[in-house]
């Protein structure tokens, strides 16, 4: 439960247990909790690939097809693509602030 409302509530109860919750804020998560190919790819949607590894490669609709990429984030939201190396994920906050700066909030 968030602090910011846990900190206020001076009638709260607190019941133990174990549901197996992971906090989604992260590409490197979500390539955590997803079951991986042979090749160690996380494949969400259509991909046809030769020499990829490591990679996460979601897609909405499309058919995602790759050649040499090796620990790479490939992502279609179907208005949006993003690729990057895994260990830039982090960036993509980033890129959120570009999108902000040049008016471009109907791809957020």
């Amino acid at each position: 439960i968030d602090y910011g409302v846990m900190e206020r509530a001076d009638n709260a109860v607190v019941i133990p247990m174990d549901v197996g919750w992971s906090d989604v804020g992260s590409w490197a998560t979500v390539v955590e909790l997803l079951p991986k190919d042979a090749e160690d790819n996380v494949v969400v949607g259509e991909h046809i690939g030769l020499d990829t590894t490591g990679s996460l490669l979601y897609s909405s609709g499309q058919l995602i097809a790759t050649i040499g990429l090796k620990d790479m984030i490939v992502v279609d939201t179907g208005d949006v693509v993003l690729v990057c190396p895994r260990a830039r994920a982090q960036e993509v906050k980033n890129l959120v602030d570009e999108l902000r700066r040049g008016q471009k909030d109907e791809y957020l």
